[in-house]
C-alpha cells in the first residue's frame, strides 16, 4: 500500500492542465508586447504636435494686409512649416519655417499684397521669407476667412480669422 501512495504523490499535472497553462501565459504575453508596441506608436504621433491660433487679419483697407499667427510646438522634435491655406488663396515658402521643439506662443507674420480687392499672389511673405502662391481671394472687412498651415510632414492645422480694416 504505501507504494501505491508514493506513485499518486508522484504523479504531475495533467497534459489538459499543462497546455491551458502555457496558453494563458502566452496570451498574457502577447497582450502585454501589444500594449508596449502601441504606447509607442502613439507617442511618436504625439511628437509632431503643433497648435495654431489666428489673432487677425489687419490691414485689408491698405496696401499690404497682415495675418498675424500664434503657433506653439509642445513636442519633442522641431516642426517645419511649408505653407498656408486663406480662403482659396495656397501659398508655399521658398525656405520652410522652423518651429523649435517646446516652442510656445511664436508670432508668425503673414505679409499679404492686397489688390482690387483681392489678396494678390504676388508680394507675399512670412516672417521675411518669400512665399510662391496660387488662387484668388477677395480681401474684405468683417469677412472670416478659414485657412490652415502646412507642414513639411504634409500635416495641416487649420485656422479661423475675421479681417479688420
Amino acid at each position: 500500500m504505501a507504494s501505491r501512495v508514493n506513485r499518486i504523490d508522484r504523479r504531475g499535472i495533467s497534459n489538459v492542465v499543462a497546455t491551458i497553462i502555457l496558453i494563458a501565459v502566452a496570451i498574457a504575453l502577447a497582450v502585454a508586447v501589444a500594449v508596449w508596441v502601441f504606447s509607442l506608436s502613439g507617442s511618436a504621433s504625439k511628437t509632431a504636435t503643433l497648435q495654431v491660433q489666428a489673432v487677425g487679419l489687419s490691414g485689408i483697407g491698405t496696401k499690404t494686409a497682415t495675418l498675424t499667427l500664434l503657433v506653439s510646438n509642445p513636442s519633442s522634435s522641431g516642426i517645419g512649416i511649408n505653407g498656408f491655406t486663406l480662403g482659396s488663396l495656397s501659398c508655399v515658402l521658398s525656405t520652410p519655417l522652423q518651429i523649435p521643439a517646446g516652442t510656445q506662443g511664436a508670432m508668425i507674420q503673414i505679409q499679404l499684397t492686397v489688390s482690387n480687392g483681392q489678396f494678390s499672389t504676388s508680394g507675399v511673405s512670412v516672417n521675411g521669407t518669400s512665399a510662391t502662391c496660387s488662387g484668388t481671394q477677395a480681401a474684405q472687412v468683417g469677412i472670416q476667412y478659414s485657412g490652415y498651415v502646412t507642414t513639411v510632414s504634409g500635416q495641416t492645422y487649420p485656422f479661423t480669422v475675421t479681417a479688420s480694416s
